[in-house]
């Protein structure tokens, strides 16, 4: 079947591709998208902690017995996570969240680049995909840093919850290429 406008094209898999002078430049460019938007979310979520971490105040003023508390060491996780604000707590996993992600992404990027089919290996891997793969592993690193908050973090969670997401990502994955054959073969 032929592609469905006149300036569209198929690619090796039977993907129509809409704007064929935008791909070849996205496929020249390769791994520096992926790298800048890296490098910006790292910077982004290094500033964001660090201005978290040296100029607010994550315990309530009025609380102030719970810092004698902690150095004398007669205080549990409980009794701190009670007494913190939530906001400032959420603002810094979500800011070590968008730096994880950043982190996470070159890693995705190659990693995904490694597993396309042969015919595809000549394609930079979706943009979306890696994404969406960088902020698994930036959420995953939030929640393991929330449980360490809370003193409860161990190996057998930290796995658990990697495992999850990991399934999460690879029924996508079956869903995204499932959709893809499906479409090939409506084309035929």
């Amino acid at each position: 079947m032929p592609a469905p406008c006149s300036t569209c094209w198929r690619n090796a898999i039977g993907q129509t591709v809409y704007n064929p002078p935008m791909h070849r430049f996205v496929r020249r460019l390769g791994v520096v998208p992926v790298l800048a938007l890296s490098a910006g979310l790292i910077v982004l979520g290094a500033l964001a902690v660090d201005r978290i971490v040296n100029t607010m105040w994550p315990f309530d003023v009025t609380r102030i017995e719970l810092v004698r508390a902690t150095a004398q060491q007669r205080v549990d996780a409980a009794m701190l996570l009670a007494a913190a604000r939530s906001d400032i707590i959420i603002a810094f996993l979500a800011s070590v969240t968008v730096a994880m992600t950043g982190l996470a992404l070159p890693l995705a990027y190659f990693f995904n680049k490694r597993i396309q089919p042969p015919e595809m290996r000549h394609e930079p891997p979706p943009l979306l995909t890696i994404l969406r793969q960088g902020l698994w592993v930036g959420l995953w690193v939030a929640f393991c840093l929330w449980l360490q908050m809370n003193r409860t973090l161990g190996l057998a969670v930290a796995a658990l919850g990697a495992a999850v997401l990991i399934l999460f990502e690879v029924v996508l994955q079956i869903r995204a290429r499932a959709s893809a054959v499906q479409e090939q073969g409506s084309a035929t």
